[in-house]
């Protein structure tokens, strides 16, 4: 599947009209007044702000979390098909490759606090219509704010989004350390929110151990929660299978279901393609109507 590259990539274009990959999201930098959350703080927060071509006055709007390789062109990849669907979109520069923080997920908390805030007080985007989607790092995130629990810990002046989109957020990893009494996030998962979110995870994601590793950690979550969730496993990918910058590998210390090795991550426009549908298929659903 991951060596018929050039069939895939005359695919990819046909089915979606893509360009030239870009590594940042179409729309203007913008600068955000930065934000706190428990014991971290940041000052302020660059992004890509963009909005459709013709819209209404005010707009739904997804905001979009790298990973660890930082902003890397999947955000664009998204973005583009986002705006063309009619929604505002907003990345943000959370860290650069090589420079996630050892301090843990709760060190960029206050990047999407700030964001979201943000957004929800835009005049041209309608506040109870954000949407929350992110790569590996930011697919975490995108998990951990949707639990009830770091809600309260955001606070209320950080609005709440309606939808979750995540992409292989190391599941494996995240039913162990939400279940260790020690984590800053513990019991997170056992007070999910009932909100609509969807979640894709490849076969082969080397940070994984087991089948369907997203499913058995759903399966985790309170009922009302679990029956808003769709898994969509894809089969033969790798984490990062959407990947804009090529083929690569790494050693990663969380890899192997936290015991660290060597993770290889292929591009698979084919899959990437549909995954990109599915996204805009699942905030035109819940965002739109």
């Amino acid at each position: 599947m991951h060596r018929t590259r050039s069939a895939a990539f005359s695919l990819l274009v046909a089915v979606c009209g893509v360009a030239a990959a870009q590594t940042e999201a179409p729309g203007e930098p913008v600068t955000i007044p930065g934000a706190e959350f428990s014991s971290w703080k940041v000052n302020e927060v660059r992004g890509r702000f963009g909005r459709p071509g013709t819209a209404a006055a005010k707009v739904p709007a997804v905001l979009i979390l790298h990973g660890s390789a930082g902003v890397d062109g999947r955000g664009a990849f998204y973005a583009s098909a986002l705006q063309e669907a009619g929604f505002a979109t907003l990345e943000i520069a959370m860290f650069q490759r090589g420079g996630r923080p050892r301090a843990g997920h709760g060190a960029t908390m206050p990047h999407a606090a700030a964001a979201l805030k943000w957004l929800s007080a835009r005049p041209d985007v309608n506040a109870e219509r954000l949407g929350l989607m992110g790569f590996s790092w930011g697919g975490v995130m995108s998990v951990l704010i949707a639990s009830e629990l770091v809600q309260e810990q955001l606070g209320k002046d950080v609005p709440r989004p309606a939808a979750f989109a995540t992409f292989y957020p190391v599941c494996t990893n995240m039913a162990r350390f939400l279940s260790n009494a020690q984590h800053p996030f513990f019991g997170a998962h056992k007070r999910m929110s009932a909100t609509p979110m969807l979640i894709h995870i490849g076969s082969r994601d080397d940070y994984e151990e087991g089948a369907q590793p997203c499913d058995r950690f759903v399966a985790m979550w309170p009922e009302a929660a679990r029956s808003r969730v769709t898994v969509r496993n894809v089969e033969g990918a790798t984490h990062g299978f959407d990947s804009q910058s090529g083929d690569r590998r790494f050693f990663d210390e969380f890899a192997r279901a936290g015991r660290g090795g060597m993770v290889t991550v292929y591009s698979s426009p084919k899959e990437a393609a549909e995954a990109r549908q599915a996204v805009v298929r699942f905030f035109v659903e819940h965002l739109s109507r």
